[in-house]
């Protein structure tokens, strides 16, 4: 696995916050605001990833599910399609491992639904081909990727990129993300109904 390493907590820390300050907080809104259209139109919001990158896309989606719920509204309809381990590895044995997520995404998605994709590199094939058939079928996607984007970066309506080449900084953002889309839709739930209250996101 490419990258740099970092021999020391403190270091590690030095180099995450000095990588937070570089983020480009347009993609975020960009993203916060797709996510909560999904929601406004009654959409699904898919979430894909591979390795450490589909423990955050599960992580992601249940957050966006579970903690963004509002009593009395309608909760958004999230899923990784990492989860079901049985049609990734019946696509991945059957078929090839570069169509697991394209083949469900393929069967579940409809025009004007999200998809979330996750890579570090940018340039996984299995998540790059589901972006490319998702743009060609009218699937917003949104990417979240490091080192210089790879080339996922070409084939998403919003993406987000942690420019570094240290895969655990990255992935530290990549769930960021999914906090910062939780919260933010909850809080932006919560406001149809009487406004955000705060104090009960967690």
């Amino acid at each position: 696995m490419a990258g740099t390493w970092i021999g020391s907590p403190g270091e590690y820390l030095e180099a995450l916050k000095a990588l937070i300050d570089r983020v480009d907080l347009s993609g975020l809104n960009a993203a916060a605001e797709l996510v909560y259209r999904a929601w406004r139109d009654r959409r699904r919001v898919y979430v894909i990833g591979n390795g450490g990158s589909a423990a955050t896309a599960s992580h992601i989606a249940g957050d966006l599910l579970k903690t963004a719920a509002v009593e009395g509204q309608p909760r958004l309809a999230a899923m990784c399609l990492a989860d079901n381990v049985a049609i990734v590895t019946a696509v991945g044995n059957d078929l090839s491992f570069q169509e697991c997520y394209r083949y469900p995404l393929e069967t579940y998605a409809r025009e004007g639904d999200v998809l979330i994709a996750i890579s570090s590199s940018g340039n996984s094939e299995n998540i790059v081909r589901a972006c490319e058939w998702a743009q060609q079928h009218g699937i917003v996607t949104i990417g979240i990727s490091g080192f210089s984007g790879g080339r996922l970066k070409d084939h998403c309506d919003v993406h987000i990129n942690f420019p570094s080449d240290n895969y655990g900084l990255i992935e530290d953002l990549q769930l960021a993300v999914g906090h910062m889309l939780a919260q933010s839709l909850r809080c932006r739930i919560a406001a149809t109904q009487s406004g955000c209250d705060r104090s009960a996101v967690v």
